[in-house]
């Protein structure tokens, strides 16, 4: 059986990783510097990160290897600007075309799940 995650789940470190495409460790120190990363620490330290937190790496990582920002840069950028900003700044932004695409997409999805489900 085919278990999809929620896409508001939270997700580890590796998967954030793979997600916004920087090292973990890379990771972990923006998380040490900048105290607006706040994932939650599970036993053993495991780290999970939610959208929110992911949307914020997103900004910094553009900052840093985009816009040219050092960690200091990025602190002071961050100073300087509303929270719910930064996360939004961070979004994924898709085109209205790509949007109903999308719809159209689960749409489907949802109905082969449905006959799927009625057949088992």
């Amino acid at each position: 059986q085919l278990i999809m995650k929620n896409v508001k789940a939270y997700k580890t470190i590796g998967e954030v990783s793979k997600l916004i495409n920087v090292e973990p460790h890379v990771l972990r120190l923006w998380e040490e510097n900048l105290s607006q990363i706040k994932p939650l620490k599970r036993k053993g330290g495991r780290r999970l990160y939610s959208q929110d937190n992911i949307n914020i790496i997103r900004t910094v990582k553009v900052l840093i290897y985009e816009e040219g920002y050092t960690i200091k840069g990025v602190k002071k950028f961050f100073s300087k600007n509303k929270l719910s900003q930064i996360k939004e700044k961070g979004q994924i932004q898709i085109s209205e075309e790509l949007a109903i695409k999308l719809e159209h997409i689960n749409s489907y999805l949802l109905k082969a799940k449905s006959i799927l489900k009625n057949e088992s």
